[in-house]
């Protein structure tokens, strides 16, 4: 996660922490016999757990937590 001031910028810590969580799954996904599917699970499941981190503080939503669907 990048050195960020502890006051305001947590958005930016919660964009960090959902890539940082994505990456080691995107490489696990390599060896899988269907990458992109695997990738795709990856990071829907990733979204949407910073989705659910960005409902739960009382600031703007990142624009994409408001889609459904494979928008």
């Amino acid at each position: 996660t990048p050195q960020l001031p502890q006051s305001s910028f947590s958005h930016l810590r919660r964009q960090a922490a959902a890539l940082d969580a994505f990456r080691p799954r995107l490489d696990a996904c390599c060896h899988h016999e269907t990458p992109l599917a695997c990738a795709r699970q990856a990071w829907t499941e990733v979204l949407d757990g910073f989705c659910d981190d960005e409902f739960g503080v009382k600031t703007r939503q990142f624009h994409c937590c408001r889609q459904r669907g494979t928008a």
